[in-house]
């Protein structure tokens, strides 16, 4: 693909980000990029950017906020990883008597709470591992992943409860972002503040108290893991909803609530906090921004982005 776009003229900038819009008369007119590599700064004429920056990316989110685009805050989600073991997960949706040569099971639970909250599983990794996914200093996120052969010994999803607007203190646009941190800094304070994540049994979690020991399903989190207490960090609205979900799902799926389960601490990412209003031409207040995809928050997975990016590029062309 890289190949066939610089045979077409693109280029790509490696080791670079943007720092800057240069905007006049309300219209994009250059970006300030900084090569990593050497520090050197240089501008970039521009008169349409697709803005497609991914739901991490907090420095640029405070950057565009800072140049007066438009802003609003959006639902997101929250929660924990949960590990099983996969040959339960299998056991669970297969049976036990099946012949066939079948691959390692998934699964797909929703639970919707008379408080009006949700709790919902999110991207299911069979046979895969939880992984460390901080983009900051002195914060914990996790995230998960299957290799190609779904091979592992645990199945992990994210357990997620949804976060409104009307959850934060704070009034200003970017207040999701300053309520993901707080959480984060709150897992790696929890976790040991060595960038070891928070774990817990699903029977304690519970109950309520700390882990002292790992049952019959290990953690795959690195750097490492400390045996905690999620619910002394997790938001009261977060935790009750977790406890409601895991017992309705138990009764939809056997033994997804098995005493032995992991939770990992925590999941944070799950979608932009900030949605990056544009038009019907699918412009931001400022001409020629092109918000797009899921840290702008108009898509909510990877098809649902490189739709998104299909039509930014089109409305481009017909502009």
């Amino acid at each position: 693909m890289r190949e066939y776009i610089i045979s077409k003229g693109g280029s790509f900038l490696f080791n670079t980000k943007v720092i800057d819009f240069n905007i006049r008369n309300n219209k994009i007119h250059s970006l300030i990029i900084k090569n990593l590599e050497n520090n050197l700064v240089e501008e970039i004429s521009a008169n349409s950017v697709i803005l497609a920056i991914g739901h991490s990316s907090r420095d640029t989110f405070k950057k565009v906020y800072e140049r007066g685009f438009g802003i609003e805050k959006k639902n997101f989600s929250v929660g924990v990883r949960i590990e099983h073991l996969q040959e339960d997960i299998n056991k669970a949706q297969y049976g036990t008597i099946t012949k066939l040569k079948l691959p390692p099971a998934e699964y797909k639970l929703a639970y919707h709470s008379p408080s009006g909250r949700s709790c919902y599983t999110f991207c299911m990794c069979p046979g895969g591992i939880v992984m460390a996914s901080s983009s900051e200093e002195n914060t914990i996120v996790t995230n998960g992943m299957s290799n190609f052969l779904r091979n592992g010994i645990n199945a992990n999803s994210a357990l997620l409860v949804n976060v409104t607007p009307d959850d934060f203190k704070d009034s200003s646009p970017l207040a999701g972002i300053y309520f993901q941190k707080d959480l984060e800094e709150k897992a790696f304070a929890l976790g040991g503040s060595n960038y070891f994540a928070p774990i817990q049994r699903v029977q304690d979690f519970l109950d309520n108290k700390k882990s002292t020991f790992i049952g019959s399903v290990k953690p795959t989190y690195l750097p490492g893991v400390t045996l905690s207490n999620l619910n002394d960090i997790l938001p009261n609205f977060v935790s009750d909803t977790l406890k409601e979900g895991l017992t309705y799902f138990n009764k939809k799926l056997l033994n997804f609530s098995n005493p032995d389960s992991l939770l990992t601490g925590l999941e944070t990412r799950s979608s932009s906090p900030i949605r990056i209003v544009r038009n019907e031409f699918l412009q931001s207040n400022i001409e020629g921004i092109y918000p797009c995809g899921e840290g702008a928050g108009y898509a909510g997975g990877i098809m649902s982005a490189a739709i998104d990016g299909i039509k930014c590029a089109l409305s481009i062309l017909r502009n």
